[in-house]
């Protein structure tokens, strides 16, 4: 993460026969093929008369109460307005739908490392039944900075930028939300406008469930 300029600050197998191994174990102890306890008289060809069966770990489950640095009380979190910005590209709307607002810079490296894996995400969580809009909202001084940036990736999304970069640390603050003067910052937004969650820092690959639960209204 790294850190805005100018803001004071306010995660033994089980070992068993089958049912039908069993049986054959035990019909074929008298025949000298088979014996439960892996020993037998037949050739060294002759099938293992068990298997070690080991049970597949459990999913983990969504932990969105540890994803989210900031998750207001339903019908309390702050209704998002975005920053002035420098009129290259039309706001969103932040009501109608979810809303997934990623706070970065060109100079912010865990925002650069994270941006091709989340650009993706919107596509596959609609094929999961689950509708948000991905926004990008840049902190860079200059413009510039951008389209450096673009040049270099050509995979690099539209992205908003602030007209005032200087001022995202004080718009940070103004959410109310106690976090910490960060980027990446990530903050999601329900279909009222209301912020549900924030999270200052980046989100891996791992995340995707609980982004999905998140958005779901699931608990966690």
């Amino acid at each position: 993460m790294d850190r805005l300029p100018h803001l004071s600050p306010s995660a033994l197998p089980a070992r068993f026969p089958s049912p039908r191994l069993a049986r054959l174990c035990a019909c074929g102890l008298g025949l000298g093929l088979l014996s439960c306890d892996g020993g037998s008289s037949a050739p060294s060809t002759a099938p293992p008369s068990r298997v070690d069966v080991v049970a597949a770990a459990p999913q983990a489950k969504p932990d969105i109460a540890g994803f989210c640095e900031a998750r207001p009380a339903p019908g309390t979190g702050p209704t998002l307005s975005l920053p002035d910005l420098d009129g290259r590209l039309e706001a969103p709307a932040l009501t109608g739908r979810w809303t997934w607002v990623n706070v970065w810079a060109t100079w912010c490296g865990p925002c650069v490392e994270e941006m091709p894996r989340l650009i993706g995400w919107p596509d596959k969580l609609k094929k999961d039944g689950v509708d948000v809009q991905l926004v990008f909202l840049s902190t860079d001084l200059e413009l510039t900075q951008l389209t450096a940036f673009a040049k270099r990736n050509a995979w690099a999304p539209p992205t908003l930028r602030m007209a005032d970069g200087s001022a995202a640390p004080a718009w940070v603050e103004s959410l109310n939300l106690g976090l910490a003067p960060v980027l990446p910052l990530h903050l999601f937004v329900n279909p009222q406008g209301e912020v549900v969650c924030a999270r200052a820092g980046s989100v891996q690959s791992d995340a995707y469930g609980t982004v999905k639960a998140l958005i779901q209204g699931e608990p966690g």
